[in-house]
């Protein structure tokens, strides 16, 4: 019989690369010179990211989004990202 434990190791590791996925759309926007002080605001959602930022800070993301996304590209876990909100 299956231990729980062993059924739900497979959604820790899931859970595990949605976190590191994150961590990269942080570290990019940061890296691009807009500063994320809310992590927990990011929604990955397919290939779209969505930023709860205030409406200043998501003009500076759209004027910045192609170097966003150039550096998202070179991340094996965020190259399927595609837009960024």
């Amino acid at each position: 019989m299956i231990k729980i434990s062993e059924l739900f190791g497979k959604f820790e590791k899931i859970a595990r690369s949605g976190l590191e996925a994150e961590q990269a759309v942080v570290m990019a926007c940061q890296q691009a010179g807009i500063p994320i002080r809310d992590p927990k605001k990011i929604k990955i959602r397919g290939s779209v990211v969505t930023l709860g930022l205030s409406p200043a800070q998501k003009s500076e993301v759209f004027l910045k989004q192609a170097k966003i996304l150039a550096i998202l590209k070179d991340n094996p876990l965020t190259k399927q990202i595609k837009v960024v909100r």
